[in-house]
């Protein structure tokens, strides 16, 4: 009798696990200030455009690209340059060796990778719910009705787009990345500051001449860099950092609209709902049956 022998496979990517996956639509003038962590991240422009930073350069993303961050590289996105972008956003575990060859990388998809990405973010949603623009996820929570190997099959895409995009030759060099400007790296701390500023006082309460003070420089040049910075003004910014937090107050599911609208600072529930809907294209009740679809 012939005996047979198996041929097991070398697992030339091997996914340890999934730590986050988002689906974000961001409007004009939104800005992430950036953070690093010890596992890859792959961003993927589903629609419109982005600035994303990696490390200490900038790198242009349209419809159709993607860029990976390696462990420990500090990445952000910034809104000068988002016009409307829909990001696919997913970080996973992966120690191989052949996952150097992503260090550093951006691709433009085909049509066939592409197909992959939607794949993953429809499994994504049959997963882990509709709406996938939990942007303080730490832990990946499948729904109690979620079928069977939804996980395991995200896994399976990401690691045949992963092996799909190793066999591609490097293509010509691209342009050298654009350096951060000398302005954005000195105001990199100011923002920094002004941010944390607005977040302690997320009721409305606190004033463009607090801020002003808060940062120690004067009104017109701190207004000017401001909008430079990030492409809109401070109190604009602020006003998207308010429905940024009352999303994340609506989404525990621990206050009504009319609670989060007065723990907010809203002079009515009726205000808070036209502000939320000019932000965000939808009222506080859509932005709930949307979660709980």
């Amino acid at each position: 009798m012939t005996e047979y022998e198996i041929l097991r496979p070398q697992n030339e990517i091997a996914i340890r696990g999934l730590y986050s996956l988002h689906y974000f639509q961001f409007a004009s003038g939104y800005v992430f200030s950036g953070e690093k962590h010890n596992f890859w991240e792959l961003v993927y422009v589903d629609q419109g455009e982005a600035e994303i930073g990696a490390g200490k350069e900038m790198r242009q993303l349209y419809q159709g690209q993607l860029i990976f961050h390696k462990p420990n590289e500090f990445h952000s996105i910034w809104a000068n340059y988002a016009k409307g972008a829909s990001l696919f956003v997913i970080t996973f575990g992966c120690q191989s060796p052949a996952m150097r060859a992503f260090r550093g990388r951006q691709f433009t998809l085909a049509s066939a990778q592409r197909h992959l990405l939607s794949r993953m973010i429809a499994e994504g949603q049959r997963v882990f719910g509709r709406v996938l623009d939990i942007s303080d996820q730490k832990k990946l929570c499948p729904l109690p009705d979620a079928p069977p190997g939804g996980v395991q099959l995200i896994t399976l895409y990401l690691t045949e787009l992963l092996l799909n995009l190793l066999r591609e030759q490097p293509a010509a060099p691209a342009p050298a990345p654009r350096p951060r400007l000398t302005e954005e790296e000195d105001f990199e701390a100011i923002f920094k500051r002004a941010q944390e500023m607005m977040s302690g006082r997320p009721d409305g309460s606190l004033r463009f001449s607090q801020v002003c003070r808060g940062v120690g420089l004067s009104a017109t040049t701190f207004k000017e860099r401001f909008k430079r910075y990030t492409g809109m003004t401070v109190m604009d910014y602020y006003r998207r950092l308010r429905i940024e937090e009352a999303r994340r107050r609506l989404r525990t599911g621990e206050m009504n609209i009319a609670q989060v609208a007065d723990e907010l600072g809203y002079s009515s529930a009726a205000a808070f709902s036209r502000q939320f809907k000019l932000m965000m294209n939808l009222t506080p009740r859509e932005y709930l049956c949307s979660i709980q679809l």
